[in-house]
């Protein structure tokens, strides 16, 4: 499988910060051009470093995606 596209990536931040930051409240920003669309709105000692959140949505974003039917 190929690696994920950069716009794959950017399609996974919510679900990344999601993952590595539950129950805290930030907003995405459209366009949803990466890291820097995510508006924090919690604590700043709870927010995800961009490393570990790219490193998670680049995850996300190369696995398959789910079966439907």
């Amino acid at each position: 499988m190929a690696a994920p596209t950069t716009a794959e990536i950017n399609l996974q931040i919510g679900n990344a910060t999601r993952e590595l930051a539950p129950g805290t409240t930030w907003k995405y920003n459209e366009p949803g051009d990466g890291y820097y669309c995510l508006e924090w709105l919690d604590d700043p000692a709870l927010q995800p470093t961009e490393t570990a959140t790219m490193a998670k949505a680049t995850e996300l974003a190369a696995q398959p995606p789910p079966l439907v039917g």
